[in-house]
């Protein structure tokens, strides 16, 4: 034993062709060279990540046009600029969680699944299942990269991207509630004493007429609070059976909503002045109505005893 603690001993083996005795190497010396090693250990991913990124530019690019133009011109969609952006800022509170790299292979799984619903969606020339498959796609990117953990933190993130894409059974759905909508209304304005009619889309006040076109459906209001229902269930902490619960009631409830607009402005019309409700009440009722709504799903997320709590 010396003054600055105890030595190594060096081990020596014996060897069998010669007879001589050579010194094995001392792995436990902290001068041992374990540089390849931590190398090894640490390969950055930024390399392969960036190289995906840049095939999937390539291969999603037609798609990612055609959402943007549906963004543009399709009104029930024009929020669709918004969803990328909050699932970008939920996996960067998550950012943390993207230091730890556990590959899981499988991550192939979801990355066929997304390959053969990309094939299907560019052979039949399906845009929307395109779209679709970039979801499935980069699900099965962050399993194969990070692994199960990360994974499941950011399910959520990647699978509100829903939200921003058009789908092909809108169509009927905006039927559906047009229908819905004109004779709500009618008969909660008939509850109110209004001698109301309704004949197709018309509705019809002593002298006036109001046509219910497709754009007061409520399906702008529908998506839009069913985007909006998803994230705020997604921040809420409680049983999992009651945030279901609560993000299936936004669907009647902004059904409830474009109904209650119909029939405030046709009595606007009829106790005010009917070119400032078919001008400057039909263009901002909009707003208070979809935040009304937003106020009914908190309401009811209260007393079903849901708390809000921020996920990180």
């Amino acid at each position: 034993m010396t003054p600055w603690g105890s030595i190594s001993r060096h081990d020596t083996v014996h060897s069998e062709s010669d007879g001589t005795y050579i010194p094995a190497t001392d792995v436990s010396s902290p001068n041992a060279d374990t540089s390849g090693l931590k190398q090894k250990r640490h390969l950055p991913l930024w390399p392969a990540l960036l190289l995906v990124f840049a095939i999937l530019t390539l291969l999603y690019l037609p798609t990612f046009i055609w959402l943007v133009q549906s963004w543009l011109h399709n009104a029930p969609y024009s929020h669709g600029f918004l969803i990328p952006l909050v699932s970008g800022l939920i996996v960067w509170t998550k950012r943390k969680e993207l230091k730890q790299t556990q590959p899981n292979d499988a991550g192939a799984i979801g990355l066929a699944l997304g390959g053969a619903l990309y094939i299907v969606g560019f052979v039949w020339d399906m845009r929307y299942l395109s779209a679709i498959s970039f979801i499935v796609v980069l699900f099965g990117l962050v399993l194969s990269f990070y692994g199960t953990r990360v994974a499941r933190s950011v399910t959520f993130a990647i699978g509100f991207l829903i939200f921003m894409i058009p789908m092909p059974f809108i169509d009927d759905i905006t039927f559906n509630l047009q229908s819905i909508s004109i004779h709500s209304s009618s008969w909660l304005l008939r509850v109110m004493g209004m001698p109301i009619t309704t004949t197709g889309n018309l509705i019809s006040l002593d002298d006036t007429t109001f046509s219910i076109g497709l754009p007061c459906s409520g399906l702008n209001t529908l998506i839009a609070l069913l985007a909006f229902a998803a994230l705020y269930v997604y921040l809420l902490a409680g049983p999992y059976s009651k945030r279901v619960v609560l993000f299936l009631c936004s669907i009647p409830i902004a059904i409830l909503a474009n109904i209650l607009r119909i029939a405030s402005i046709v009595l606007v019309a009829h106790y005010y002045d009917m070119d400032f409700a078919a001008g400057f009440y039909h263009d901002i009722s909009n707003l208070p109505v979809f935040l009304l709504a937003i106020l009914l799903i908190a309401l009811i997320g209260k007393l079903m005893g849901l708390r809000f709590m921020a996920r990180t």
